[in-house]
């Protein structure tokens, strides 16, 4: 049986139960699926009534859903998504905005926002999102949860409703560290290394912030990595400067989203939340010359940071730019706030890298996610790092 949603994670009106499919390293867990992956018999929604409506029942189960009740967990449905996968905010225009239970005034992220509300209220042991620009590791950071985004393609997203598919990631939330290993261990395929890293990379224009009180716990985070034997540099993470990261992933974000499914978005326009109606809107308007400049730059971005992180170093940085905002703002406050938020998060999603988010700092009772990210293929080594330094 599906638990009472108490934090409205779930999509309303289904009832989605999936029994595991036999016994295995998840056996007796609980996890749910955000409403982008498949599930037989179901129809994957987006986060969007129309697009429900007017799309047929998934005939298969995506794989990284299938993995998971191969290893004895449970499916106990399917969670809220914003429309498209198209925000960072959590605010569904049709199905309410799910409960960030750590700070009920405040949104609780998106565009997993189910996933992490039913992972942070105790519905479920573990939920699957999708991350794209940022959607696994905002809602981990406001909700005071851990989130994972994995290596680009490490895990299939065959089966799972696509946004702009050269930055799509499947990822998972979980309440404590050593249950975001133990399904890592399963979708990722192998078991989580021992923690071992040489440097620590602190990107100095991240933790930069205004807030005194915010700033004094920051510092004391990165005082207590110097404790460690490993050598600790700081670096501007963003340069030359954020702008080019954030208009390289909206460009080519935009172009792959308008070529999946612009031609529907077009005609349904009025099916959609204002705020994000508003940003569909503009979709059409990059051209393919710019969008080919811009992957040509972001191979240039790539090299970059890959010339900072390989295996055996770790940069670090907050997640989010502070605690999540507060419900009710305008749609401009919202617009400034995520392109805010999008410095924190455009590096990893352009790179194709992972990134952990981890509930290490709270301010006014509310958290703020510690993030560290990995060289490509070095998910297992991020995994066994959260383990270290997370909360169990």
């Amino acid at each position: 049986m599906k638990p009472v949603d108490t934090c409205n994670a779930f999509v309303p009106g289904e009832m989605i139960t999936v029994a595991p499919i036999r016994e295995g390293k998840l056996s007796a867990l609980t996890f749910a699926v955000k409403e982008l992956y498949d599930v037989k018999g179901f129809v994957t929604g987006a986060g969007n009534p129309r697009w429900k409506g007017t799309h047929p029942v998934a005939q298969t189960t995506a794989p990284a859903v299938e993995m998971l009740l191969n290893e004895g967990a449970a499916l106990l449905g399917k969670t809220i998504s914003d429309e498209m996968a198209f925000s960072l905010d959590g605010e569904n225009a049709h199905y309410g905005t799910p409960l960030n239970s750590r700070c009920p005034d405040r949104i609780p992220g998106g565009s997993s926002s189910g996933s992490a509300a039913a992972v942070a209220g105790g519905l479920v042991d573990f939920a699957l999102g999708t991350d794209t620009a940022g959607s696994m590791r905002i809602p981990a950071s406001y909700c005071g949860i851990y989130g994972f985004r994995p290596t680009h393609g490490a895990i299939s997203l065959q089966g799972v409703h696509p946004m702009a598919p050269s930055f799509d990631a499947a990822g998972w939330f979980a309440r404590t560290p050593e249950m975001l290993a133990r399904v890592g261990s399963v979708l990722l395929g192998s078991e989580i290394p021992e923690f071992k890293v040489d440097k620590f990379v602190i990107a100095r224009d991240l933790f930069d912030t205004k807030d005194a009180s915010i700033a004094s716990k920051y510092d004391a985070f990165i005082r207590s990595l110097s404790k460690l034997p490993v050598e600790i540099i700081e670096t501007e993470l963003g340069k030359p400067d954020f702008s080019t990261w954030i208009d390289t992933l909206r460009n080519i974000q935009w172009w792959e989203l308008n070529q999946a499914h612009g031609a529907w978005i077009s005609r349904n326009l009025d099916a959609f939340g204002a705020e994000i109606r508003g940003r569909l809107e503009k979709i059409a308007s990059v051209t393919r010359s710019e969008m080919e400049e811009k992957r040509l730059l972001r191979e240039q971005l790539i090299g970059q940071i890959e010339s900072i992180v390989s295996p055996g170093t770790i940069i670090v940085f907050p997640t989010a730019p502070g605690i999540a905002p507060l419900k009710g703002r305008s749609i401009d406050e919202a617009r400034a706030s995520r392109l805010n938020t999008i410095r924190h998060t455009c590096i990893a999603a352009v790179a194709g890298l992972p990134q952990v988010s981890m509930p290490l700092i709270e301010q006014d009772g509310c958290p703020i996610g510690i993030s560290f990210l990995g060289a490509r293929g070095q998910d297992g080594q991020l995994l066994a790092a959260a383990q270290v330094f997370g909360k169990g």
